[in-house]
C-alpha cells in the first residue's frame, strides 16, 4: 500500500488529458484577480527526470508529452501546455500537476499539496518551493475534509490516486462528497483510469479484470448522484478496449465546471486525440453527467 510511484508513467497521454484540464481549470480561476487556494490530495514528487530509470522503464512518455513536441496546430489550450512543458522537455524533465500549478499561480494564490508516499513526499518538498506553498504528509483524502473550506473560497481541488486498490474508488466519492457539503463552490477535479478486460486470463483473474474495468463508470455513478450542481466527464481513449489489455485511456470528473470549459475540451480533444491516438479507434467523450438547471 502507498507504494505507487508516479516516476514510471509521467508525461504519458493520461497526464496529458489531466493537466490540460488543470491549466484550463487555473486559467479560468485567474480570471480575477481575487486570489484563489489550489488543492491537490495526491502530488506525487511534483517533478519528474525523464531520463530516470523508472521513466526509462516504460517509455509511457513517448506515447504522450513527446507526441506534443512538435505540435504546430492552433488550438490555444494546446500551444499553452506546450509552451509550458517545453522548457522541461529540453532538461529531460516533466513538470507533474504540483509544479505546473506552482508556475501558473499568482502572489495572491495558495498551493496545499499532500503526499502519503514517504520517499515521494521528500521529493516534494525538495522540488515544490515558494512562499505561497504548504506541503503537507498526510492521507489526501482526510487532508481535503480538513482543509474546506479554505480562506480562500475560490479554488481547484485535483484528486489524482493511483486506484491501486478497489477501496479508492469508495474513497473518492466519500471524501468529495464530505468536502462538497463543506466547500460547495470549489471546482473538483477527479482522474481516473479506463481500464479493459482481458479476455485472455484465467477464469478467477478475469472477473477480477472485469470488475475492475466497471470500478470508474460505477464511480461516475455514484458521483451523479451525490447531489453536485453539475458534473462534467471528460475522456480520452487512445487504444481500443476491445483488442488492448490494460489503461486504454483515462477521463475527468469535473464538479462546479467552469463556465464554457466543455466547449473547450471539446476543441482542444478534437486535434488532441489524433495526435495521442495509439490505434484508429481512438475517441473522445465531452458529456454533461449532472447539468446545471
Amino acid at each position: 500500500m502507498f507504494s505507487y510511484r508516479h516516476g514510471y508513467h509521467a508525461g504519458n497521454h493520461a497526464d496529458v488529458l489531466k493537466h490540460i484540464c488543470q491549466m484550463l481549470i487555473i486559467d479560468k480561476l485567474k480570471c480575477k484577480d481575487k486570489g484563489f487556494t489550489y488543492i491537490d490530495t495526491h502530488s506525487g514528487a511534483g517533478l519528474y527526470d525523464l531520463s530516470s530509470e523508472q521513466a526509462q522503464k516504460t517509455y509511457e512518455f513517448k506515447q504522450g508529452i513527446t507526441r506534443l513536441a512538435d505540435y504546430a496546430g492552433a488550438e490555444p489550450a494546446l500551444l499553452a501546455y506546450q509552451e509550458l512543458t517545453s522548457s522541461y522537455l529540453k532538461n529531460h524533465q516533466y513538470p507533474g500537476s504540483p509544479e505546473i500549478s506552482r508556475l501558473l499561480m499568482r502572489d495572491q494564490d495558495k498551493l496545499h499539496l499532500m503526499e502519503w508516499n514517504n520517499q515521494e513526499v521528500i521529493n516534494l518538498k525538495r522540488q515544490i518551493r515558494g512562499h505561497n506553498v504548504a506541503v503537507h504528509h498526510r492521507d489526501g483524502y482526510e487532508g481535503l475534509i480538513a482543509m474546506t473550506p479554505p480562506d480562500l473560497k475560490r479554488g481547484l481541488v485535483l484528486v489524482d490516486p493511483s486506484y491501486e486498490t478497489p477501496d479508492d474508488y469508495h474513497h473518492v466519492v466519500d471524501a468529495l462528497t464530505k468536502a462538497y457539503k463543506r466547500w460547495s463552490s470549489g471546482i473538483y477535479a477527479i482522474w481516473y483510469p479506463l481500464l479493459a478486460k482481458r479476455e485472455n486470463e484465467s477464469n478467477d483473474s478475469f472477473e477480477r479484470a472485469a470488475s475492475k474495468h466497471h470500478k470508474s463508470q460505477n464511480m461516475l455513478e455514484a458521483l451523479s448522484n451525490a447531489g453536485f450542481k453539475n458534473l462534467l466527464q471528460v475522456e480520452l481513449a487512445v487504444q481500443d478496449p476491445e483488442t488492448f489489455a490494460g489503461m486504454y485511456g483515462s477521463g475527468m470528473a469535473i464538479i462546479n465546471a467552469p463556465w464554457q470549459l466543455d466547449d473547450q475540451l471539446r476543441a482542444c480533444l478534437s486535434e488532441l486525440t489524433p495526435l495521442m491516438a495509439q490505434n484508429k479507434k481512438a475517441t473522445n467523450l465531452v458529456k454533461w453527467l449532472v447539468e446545471e438547471a
